[in-house]
């Protein structure tokens, strides 16, 4: 159990984005996980997750909460060679599950998207698509 606010964070926006469903299934490469496992080849198509947090602010006179903010960037990788197309629709199911106000809850806190998520274009890795989609998120703590 998470008990520092940017963990907390963290690991409610992870646990939503393990939630999300496609047809085939596509693994997630977690911040800070080896992926793919040892032993294992990296798949064709897949997500990976970027926790970005931005620095605090104090929304208060006194001693008070602090606003926790930043972006959780869910990148999706694609097999070269098949068009923008498909990481273009992944990325939109990615934006679509994290919609403008979304809440959160999770020890204590209430964590909101605060914006509509967006994407960058798509670009070439050497073997894949890359599409970042960028989710802002804000909350309040200690």
């Amino acid at each position: 159990m998470a008990t520092e606010p940017d963990a907390i964070i963290l690991a409610a926006l992870l646990d939503r984005l393990g939630q999300l469903v496609f047809t085939p299934a596509l693994q997630i490469a977690m911040p800070g996980v080896d992926f793919p496992a040892s032993g294992q080849t990296k798949p064709d198509n897949y997500l990976a997750a970027f926790f970005v947090p931005n620095h605090t602010l104090t929304r208060t006179v006194a001693q008070g909460r602090q606003q926790h903010r930043g972006i959780l960037q869910v990148s999706v990788f694609w097999k070269k060679g098949v068009g923008h197309i498909k990481p273009l629709e992944a990325a939109g199911k990615v934006i679509d599950h994290y919609p403008k106000d979304q809440t959160f809850f999770s020890e204590g806190l209430k964590i909101i998207i605060d914006r509509k998520p967006w994407l960058a274009g798509p670009f070439q890795d050497t073997d894949r698509v890359h599409v970042p989609v960028s989710i802002s998120y804000h909350c309040f703590a200690q």
